[in-house]
């Protein structure tokens, strides 16, 4: 699959990105992952359910993406916060080590739209709570492989600028408070990529990513450090493990 799409500029330093449904945006293997059978191959008797929701993903799925590059000015709080144009994310340890060397900062944000989520809770409510589970199940991978895309899309991009980009990270991990999403958001136009806050800063569609990484000629892309990470109950850490099972039965 492409890892560089079209994208189009819609203000200062701020890009839409498209990225279209292609042959092989969709892993069975990574859904038998993600459903809990570590062997990678789904159930017969659950297979057709699968197919059938795979079927649907173009129809009910619209991908909206884009980023925004802003300089970076490291705060004096060192290792908790860091300063991006005139607002200050506290971002705590592990995120702000990772990002100390950056000269700039990438806020980006992609969405499946709702069509998923509606189907899903569709299901729920006339009784099928199985297919509304492995609606939700195959949205939650169609988002994370959108936003690695995405990474990978602006990883290229500033390749031709000799720069180089980091790993992703998220408000609501790593001890970065989900609020910090408002501030994130304060650099969007509003409506961006049709996603929306709540008051507790939730994103509307659910199937959402936003998130920042750092970008610079000194930067490194280095693997997430789940295991430093003392959260036992962190969804994203139990995400990241389920792939690197697949990767490492693919390798």
């Amino acid at each position: 699959m492409r890892k560089y799409f079209d994208q189009s500029a819609i203000g200062e330093n701020t890009f839409q990105v498209e990225i279209p449904f292609e042959d092989g945006f969709i892993d069975k293997e990574e859904i038998a992952f993600a459903l809990g059978y570590t062997d990678g191959k789904i159930p017969p008797h659950f297979l057709e359910t699968i197919d059938g929701v795979i079927h649907r993903v173009p129809e009910l799925c619209t991908i909206q993406a884009g980023f925004r590059l802003v300089n970076v000015n490291h705060s004096t709080e060192g290792k908790r916060s860091i300063q991006v144009g005139e607002i200050q994310f506290q971002t705590q340890h592990i995120v702000t080590s990772q990002l100390k060397k950056a000269d700039q900062i990438v806020l980006f944000l992609c969405s499946l739209g709702s069509g998923m989520e509606l189907w899903s809770k569709q299901c729920m409510g006339e009784g099928d709570p199985a297919s509304g589970f492995f609606i939700d199940t195959v949205a939650s991978i169609l988002v994370e492989t959108a936003a690695d895309l995405l990474h990978d899309h602006i990883t290229n991009y500033l390749n031709t600028q000799d720069l180089h980009v980091t790993n992703r990270y998220s408000p609501g991990y790593c001890d970065w408070s989900v609020e910090e999403q408002k501030k994130l958001f304060s650099f969007f136009p509003k409506g961006f990529c049709g996603v929306s806050l709540t008051d507790s800063a939730l994103m509307i569609p659910i199937k959402s990513i936003s998130g920042i990484m750092g970008a610079g000629r000194n930067v490194e892309f280095q693997s997430y450090v789940c295991d430093t990470c003392g959260r036992k109950d962190c969804t994203y850490k139990a995400f990241r493990e389920t792939h690197s099972k697949k990767n490492k039965k693919g390798n």
